[in-house]
């Protein structure tokens, strides 16, 4: 009798100790389980996955569903990658917490424990876009040296872009991707060409090309990160800025050989022409800024507004980012065939007038979004003239034809300037 009490004992705490199990296991289920770590060869494997697997339409390809439509701005397609990659390995993927001090965020969350493993992943990649920014990836990276820049790497321009690195030619061009705002489903852009940025954070190191820091090395300052190197800073205030000075010397470094000057002029209008569009994110939320301020009432912006919307610093880098691809343009403009890059090159620069179909074809390669949602642009040779003339308008409080140059009337500031 007492052996049969014992025996049905045993089999009630078994069975017990069987259901907290599996309500544990559903209960309490991450993201993914861990089953590898990152090393030097994982680091090697995401570099290869990145360069062949890394696309424009990740996110819009319907043979990916758990991916499909995922909506996202620039640094969310960053994170991404990574966040992407650690998934398909089970690899960690660990960033901090921007929300809280200390804290982090990671695949081992149990928040959504009752869904599947795809959902899960899905919604974790939603968590992380929306507590993220480009403000945060400079706790989450660290810099490196610029002969060490591979495939996986970011540049990081904390609160205005961020790409990922996703090739390395071998006339050593560090080809882009990246994405855009607002958070939305979108193709990725692909662009041939270095990000159109130069590191300017001399003091903190918080831009400039950068390496996710390994889940094991978190908590660690960047300073001890492996391959941790500021040198980048250095080079850049050595040339005073002049990105391509600056592309010139990371080229070098990485390529097996030397960049063609066409190539070269290619490349830099393609980067012209991306930064002189960047703009439009800026002169837009300065016109979306001061719009909510004068339905409060109020007419100007304060100084600390004005120094966040207005643009001299980047109107000044604009400018001499055009005088310097036009001094390329100059010292190879004898050319005995004219490729396509060359010919746009002699539209945008030519003292004389282009021809018609020369400025159409110039034109065709790029014009200048004058605000973002609105089918309005400006000639890239219309604004490097404007920018030549003095014409452009930093103030956050002029209209939006005269942010570009594109009206005849000079300026008159109703409003203070700081």
């Amino acid at each position: 009798m007492v052996l049969k009490e014992l025996n049905i004992k045993h089999i009630i705490k078994g069975f017990t100790l069987f259901i907290l199990l599996c309500i544990s296991q559903s209960s309490f289920a991450m993201v993914w389980k861990s089953e590898n770590t990152w090393d030097a060869v994982w680091e090697k494997r995401y570099q290869h996955w990145v360069k062949n697997n890394w696309t424009e339409d990740f996110f819009m390809n319907e043979k990916k569903p758990m991916y499909y439509k995922f909506s996202h701005d620039c640094a969310d397609a960053v994170y991404a990658m990574r966040l992407v990659f650690a998934y398909e390995y089970k690899l960690p993927f660990v960033v901090n917490n921007p929300s809280k001090r200390g804290r982090t965020i990671s695949n081992g969350m149990t928040r959504w424990d009752k869904l599947s493993e795809e959902k899960r992943v899905r919604k974790f990649m939603d968590y992380v876009a929306n507590y993220t920014s480009t403000r945060s990836l400079e706790n989450d990276t660290y810099p490196i040296a610029l002969d060490d820049i591979k495939p996986g790497d970011v540049y990081v321009a904390p609160d205005v872009h961020a790409y990922q690195i996703v090739n390395i030619t071998d006339a050593g061009i560090a080809e882009v991707m990246s994405s855009t705002t607002p958070q939305a489903p979108r193709f990725m852009d692909r662009i041939p060409s270095f990000p159109f940025y130069v590191p300017e954070d001399y003091k903190n190191k918080k831009d400039g090309y950068r390496r996710f820091k390994q889940p094991q090395n978190i908590r660690k300052s960047a300073e001890k990160q492996p391959g941790y190197n500021i040198e980048q800073f250095d080079i850049a205030q050595s040339v005073k800025q002049d990105y391509v000075k600056f592309t010139d010397i990371i080229s070098s470094a990485l390529g097996s050989r030397v960049e063609k000057p066409d190539e070269k002029t290619l490349r830099l209008l393609i980067a012209m022409c991306m930064y002189a569009n960047d703009r439009s994110i800026y002169v837009y939320d300065a016109l979306w800024h001061l719009q909510k301020i004068r339905k409060g009432g109020r007419q100007c912006m304060n100084r600390t507004e004005y120094n966040s919307y207005s643009t001299p610093s980047r109107d000044r880098r604009l400018k001499a980012f055009f005088n310097a691809v036009k001094n390329h343009y100059e010292k190879n403009s004898k050319y005995k065939q004219w490729t396509q890059p060359q010919r746009w090159a002699k539209a945008l620069f030519s003292i004389e007038p282009p021809k018609p179909a020369e400025l159409a074809d110039l034109n065709k390669f790029c014009k200048v979004q004058m605000s973002l949602g609105e089918n309005y642009f400006i000639p890239l040779r219309d604004l490097r003239q404007n920018l030549s003339a003095g014409k452009v308008i930093s103030d956050p409080h002029a209209p939006l034809e005269y942010r570009w140059g594109a009206q005849t009337k000079p300026y008159e500031p109703r409003c203070k300037t700081y």
